[in-house]
């Protein structure tokens, strides 16, 4: 390694560190590392202002912004609320029902919709009706934790992990779906499995008041039918624009910011009162990432690493196994964005040497699926977890592990097979 190595190298140790210490807000940590690799790059001539802004992928943030926007404002009219109480009225009180029928709408609406919001919306309304049936919630909480990272991962929009991976690799929304739906789907299947087995006791208990659940109003929860009617349209047309991108042409991002832009222009509510929902902490911390890779990309240092991983063996198989595992676990102890942005250029390295996507696959699943390890290996279980407590259900790390742990590691199982099929393609 050359002196801009070493330094680069220390830089970025040094922000992610302060990132993770939580001494700092991490966009604050962010950005002090920003100063620092933007002055280094000066002083040792290996990166400029301008450059700077070249690494930044701008194409992610807008997609980022518009998809924040537009779910704010369907969140607003009371559709997700909607969903959750015709949901828990389909289960007729039975508990287990009640799980799966939870778990499994918390990952369909986490591929299409960020899952820390899915968590803010789902979370209280199943403690409200947990209290209600007097059940324990905490198997409902953390299976829905666990299954919007799970859900999240089978679609470009569904976590913010595959949004950087989907732009940097070209990757489209129905190729995500194409290698993804089969993991998704034995990792759902094989953490019901389990669940089951695990809250076994919890599954038998009969509830009470079930008369009180079905009488219950999903339809109160609407606040703007009409609006909501429009945004579910506008929300299936840009679905149908991300599923043809190969054929229209236009960009994700254009779709999501075009999707944005309709739904602040039928809102209600003054502009700065709309761009609440978009949290521009998480964008600025998006671009200050870019950067710190960007200055480690500058001198060759993700050169030399993709050469150190492609040592390990010759099979393409294998070396996404590494990855997936290599990932999985990283995000199992910090936060999946990091640590998929440092990821990405050496991955790209890696898919272009052997011609092939099995790695991004690896990366994107590892990343949103290893978050389910720990408690705080991802933002939806640490907001999750946060909401619980809020509202008076603490859920201690054993019960975690209990949960979340097994099925983390049984789900990374379940990948590594699907890494196998999916690379006999």
């Amino acid at each position: 390694m050359d002196i801009t190595q070493i330094v680069t190298l220390g830089i970025f140790i040094l922000a992610y560190g302060l990132i993770f210490s939580g001494k700092f807000d991490r966009t604050t940590a962010a950005l002090i590392g920003v100063i620092t690799m933007v002055a280094a790059g000066y002083i040792l001539h290996f990166m400029d202002f301008e450059e700077m802004l070249g690494y930044v992928d701008w194409e992610v943030i807008i997609l980022l912004f518009g998809m924040m926007t537009f779910v704010g404002e369907l969140a607003r009219t009371g559709f997700f609320k909607y969903l959750g109480i015709k949901t828990l009225k389909l289960a007729k009180g039975k508990v287990w029902v009640m799980f799966v029928y939870l778990s499994i709408l918390t990952a369909v609406v986490s591929m299409f919709i960020d899952n820390v919001t899915t968590i803010l919306l789902m979370i209280p309304l199943t403690i409200e009706a947990a209290e209600l049936m007097d059940i324990n919630p905490v198997p409902m909480i953390l299976g829905e934790i666990v299954f919007s990272n799970v859900g999240g991962t089978a679609t470009l929009i569904g976590d913010p992990p595959n949004i950087l991976v989907g732009i940097a690799a070209h990757l489209t929304f129905n190729e995500f779906i194409k290698n993804l739906i089969l993991p998704v789907t034995l990792s759902i299947v094989a953490s019901l499995i389990l669940a089951k087995f695990l809250y076994r006791k919890e599954f038998r208990v009969k509830p009470k008041n079930i008369d009180k659940i079905m009488a219950m109003d999903e339809k109160a929860e609407i606040v703007d039918p009409k609006r909501m009617k429009i945004l579910l349209i506008l929300l299936f047309v840009m679905v149908g624009f991300f599923a043809t991108e190969r054929m229209t042409g236009i960009p994700v991002a254009f779709v999501a910011l075009v999707g944005g832009s309709i739904s602040l222009a039928i809102s209600e509510h003054y502009p700065q009162e709309v761009f609440k929902a978009v949290e521009w902490p998480t964008l600025v911390f998006f671009i200050s990432l870019f950067i710190l890779v960007g200055g480690l990309d500058a001198t060759g240092l993700l050169s030399d690493m993709a050469g150190g991983i492609k040592s390990i063996s010759n099979n393409p198989m294998i070396i996404a196994i590494v990855i997936l595992w290599v990932a999985g676990i990283s995000s199992s102890v910090v936060d999946n964005i990091p640590i998929t942005a440092a990821l990405i250029p050496v991955v790209g390295i890696l898919a272009k040497d052997y011609n092939t996507t099995v790695f991004w696959w690896a990366l994107v699943m590892g990343a949103d699926i290893g978050g389910n390890i720990t408690p705080i290996g991802s933002s939806a279980g640490v907001v999750g977890l946060g909401i619980s407590k809020k509202l008076g259900f603490e859920i201690k790390n054993k019960e975690w592990t209990k949960m979340g742990t097994t099925t983390g590691i049984l789900s990374l199982v379940m990948c590594s097979i699907s890494i196998f099929i999916i690379s006999l393609f």
